[in-house]
């Protein structure tokens, strides 16, 4: 019996530990897209480090819509020239409700020529060059301490809370870095997350929160070690 209880336990620790997982930072993975594309000059920002609210582009966004799946334009982690957001939104078009999409400008007739067009990869390097820069909202549940992480490649900033605490600032940057950050404690808490994709090929954008489901099975895990070593102690003396 004594065994049993100890493979129990131990069994309880390896569930806790492999449920440890990542996803969006919304509840349900659903956010709120305003896209803008064109130029630096077109969009009165002056470069990619440009994500500081209150430094977004002049004028209505290209595209709104709602979309419900991951953040993540990189899912194989490489710096890949496939690695971009149009292909990403492409793949998970679904995710994307077509029945909300609106095109300010008049430039796309709906979601599915936004994402033919594939506008949101950018080219070039000069001021002028193309740059598609997002502000994506949605809301949160976190915990004391509750760590995020997002990758990308070009600059990103994250925004938490009623007041916008800033919780990750990240500039200009051409290659793929991981900025970290902790959430304020909140429940069903605001937050925004700035991203501007220019500099080319690739889009990099992935967003990593622990689960709270997860934290708790790793919290049942790390009760189950110590009950079992405990119970050892006891058995030795």
């Amino acid at each position: 019996m004594k065994k049993l209880k100890a493979v129990l336990l131990a069994n309880a620790l390896v569930l806790g530990l492999s449920g440890i997982a990542h996803a969006g930072l919304a509840l349900n993975d659903t956010y709120q897209f305003s896209v803008w594309s064109g130029t630096y000059t077109s969009l009165g920002i002056t470069g990619n480090a440009t994500t500081n609210l209150g430094d977004e582009p002049t004028g209505a966004p290209t595209a709104q819509f709602t979309y419900t799946g991951p953040l993540n334009f990189v899912n194989d982690g490489s710096q890949s020239s496939t690695n971009l957001a149009g292909a990403f939104f492409g793949t998970y078009a679904s995710g994307i409700d077509a029945n909300g999409f609106v095109s300010n400008t008049g430039q796309y007739s709906g979601a599915a020529d936004f994402l033919a067009h594939d506008q949101l990869s950018s080219i070039g390097l000069s001021g002028n060059a193309l740059v598609t820069y997002m502000m994506i909202t949605g809301v949160y549940t976190a915990a004391a301490g509750t760590n995020v992480t997002i990758s990308h490649d070009d600059g990103a900033s994250l925004y938490a809370g009623i007041g916008n605490t800033p919780v990750i600032q990240s500039g200009s940057f051409t290659g793929q870095i991981p900025s970290p950050g902790v959430l304020p404690v909140a429940t069903d808490a605001p937050f925004r997350l700035v991203y501007v994709e220019a500099n080319g090929a690739p889009s990099v954008l992935q967003v990593s929160v622990p689960e709270p489901g997860s934290l708790a099975l790793l919290g049942t895990g790390l009760l189950g070690l110590g009950l079992v070593l405990r119970r050892r102690n006891r058995n030795r003396t």
